[in-house]
């Protein structure tokens, strides 16, 4: 599916001052502030009588809402080295459909999701600019693997960070749930080709769903109402449970290297005429390094969700004074119980001081057994190739019902907001 698009629109000359031939001059910004853009002063002066003297204009991003989401734009007002432009930035999934847990892989609709949003928001800005010189600055692609459970997830995502191939190596970070390639420890981008990232949607989607409802309580906009009920979706969410998400973020130095035009306008005629689907072999030449070392890399699997649930179920406690709920014993139990699969009985047994060793295990085996415990016989009993676990079958990337949303122009009209 196609997850986000940047889109960089120049200016049309009559509402600049410069050289277009040699890409530098300056925006009219009062014309943009009188075509509905909101700007603001990086100076204010007041004088004796009252008098106003704002300087240093600039253009924040401002958000277009749609019936189902927004769209970020941004006004670069120019410069000696850069011709000014507008920016668009947006999840089309979410312009047509509310949620990007799933959605299209078609160019045309997609593009036109944030031209439309654009054009019917803004209809006097969207008037000075050249359309025909649209250009894609940035799109991200993503397919997604069904996993068996938010236990092996994150399996995956930890043995994903030592992963390494060519030009592809992961970034440190600290996040268990997320796994990034191509951007540093700072969290800035180290490739001007493309950024990777793998991770676990569900943990994605419940902290935007969470966002959303603060928004709401504190404003009930019938906006983010309506993205609730698209987010909290039980199909939507059931997709999102288990699913491993490999999102690749294309930038314009790929897409040259493949030949491929940046033009917005070229850009979907290339895809229309592409013998398959261009979007999954973007992402498969994003990703063809990370998957070509993972055909060599195995990974502890366990599949244990129901034993860490029961351990939790029996072991959690609550703060008298916060009412907090811990799960610390059972998550050391459960680590205890994985040092067996890792390392067999009789070896866990012998490196574990006598008393922890037993009282770990009357504790254990009130949801183990302990001939189950005895029977696992160490790494290699539990050592599977990482392509086994991982599979992205790109059939099924959303529930069989699914059906493709309409263009964004078939939809409810939409309205501009700041």
């Amino acid at each position: 599916m196609i997850d986000l698009f940047r889109l960089s629109i120049p200016f049309n000359e009559d509402f600049c001052s410069g050289d277009a031939a040699e890409s530098r001059g300056i925006v009219d910004l009062q014309a943009c502030h009188w075509s509905g853009a909101k700007l603001e002063a990086g100076e204010v002066e007041y004088t004796p009588c009252g008098a106003v003297t704002v300087s240093r204009l600039r253009h924040p991003f401002e958000s277009i809402a749609s019936s189902n989401s927004t769209l970020s734009f941004k006004i670069f007002t120019g410069g000696d080295n850069y011709w000014p432009h507008i920016e668009l930035k947006a999840s089309p999934a979410k312009l047509l459909q509310g949620h990007n847990v799933y959605g299209s892989c078609d160019v045309e609709k997609c593009v036109f999701a944030l031209v439309q949003a654009f054009n019917v928001g803004m209809p006097d800005l969207s008037n000075m600019l050249d359309w025909h010189l649209c250009e894609i600055k940035q799109i991200d692609v993503t397919f997604t693997a069904q996993l068996e459970n938010m236990t092996q997830g994150r399996q995956v995502i930890t043995a994903l960070k030592n992963i390494s191939s060519g030009q592809t190596r992961s970034s440190k970070n600290n996040h268990d749930t997320t796994c990034y390639f191509g951007i540093n420890s700072n969290g800035k981008k180290s490739s001007r080709h493309k950024q990777l990232k793998i991770y676990l949607k569900h943990f994605e989607l419940m902290h935007q769903i969470s966002e959303l409802e603060k928004k709401i309580k504190r404003n009930p906009n019938p906006l983010y109402i309506k993205q609730l009920e698209a987010m909290t979706n039980d199909q939507v969410k059931l997709f999102a449970e288990n699913a491993l998400r490999f999102e690749a973020s294309i930038l314009p130095r790929m897409l040259q290297r493949l030949a491929i035009p940046t033009l917005a306008n070229e850009f979907i005629e290339y895809a229309q005429n592409f013998k398959s689907c261009l979007i999954q072999s973007l992402w498969s030449e994003a990703f063809k390094d990370v998957f070509n070392a993972l055909g060599d890399e195995s990974m502890n699997a366990y599949d244990d969700e129901s034993i860490l649930n029961k351990l939790k179920s029996i072991y959690s406690k609550v703060s008298v004074t916060t009412g907090n709920v811990s799960y610390a014993k059972a998550e050391r139990l459960f680590r205890f119980y994985r040092s067996f699969k890792n390392e067999g009985f009789e070896e866990v047994k012998r490196t574990t001081p006598e008393k922890t060793f037993y009282r770990n295990m009357k504790e254990l085996c009130v949801v183990v057994s302990r001939a189950h415990l005895q029977n696992l016989k160490g790494i290699a009993s539990n050592v599977v190739p990482m392509l086994r676990v991982i599979n992205v079958d790109f059939s099924n990337q959303h529930p069989s019902s699914y059906k493709e949303p309409d263009h964004l122009c078939d939809q409810v009209q939409l309205r501009a907001v700041s």
